[in-house]
């Protein structure tokens, strides 16, 4: 019978605590910019409306992006807990995943970076 190490257990529990981590940074961004894109849409005028609604968009984007991350690290980390425990083989990692929400965060900020250009320069 094959002998599964601790310190296996403990790389699934870490990687679950980055992911989880990761997800309530990416939340607090999220709700940060709810809040401002509430204030500005209330305290600043039909002149940020648009500007409110972008935002507000983005950052519910954001939000659910999140979630999905949290969920996502419960399961794997169930999911690779049951494997160690069976000490089946792996594969343990997941490949697709976290590329794809590094795609979706890059292009949530190139969004946010162009309309921040766009706004200095004066195009909007």
């Amino acid at each position: 019978m094959r002998r599964t190490e601790a310190k296996a257990f403990f790389a699934n529990e870490r990687t679950f605590l980055h992911w989880m981590n990761m997800s309530v940074t990416i939340g607090s961004i999220s709700a940060a910019l709810l809040g401002v894109s509430a204030h500005a849409h209330k305290n600043w005028g039909s002149d940020y409306e648009g500007h409110a609604i972008f935002v507000r968009s983005i950052s519910l984007v954001l939000m659910v992006l999140s979630i999905f991350m949290a969920c996502y690290a419960a399961w794997s980390f169930n999911k690779r807990g049951e494997m160690l425990q069976a000490k089946m083989d792996g594969p343990y990692d997941s490949r697709m995943l976290p590329v794809l929400l590094a795609v979706i965060l890059m292009v949530a900020l190139l969004i946010v970076f162009s309309g921040a250009v766009a706004e200095t320069a004066g195009w909007t």
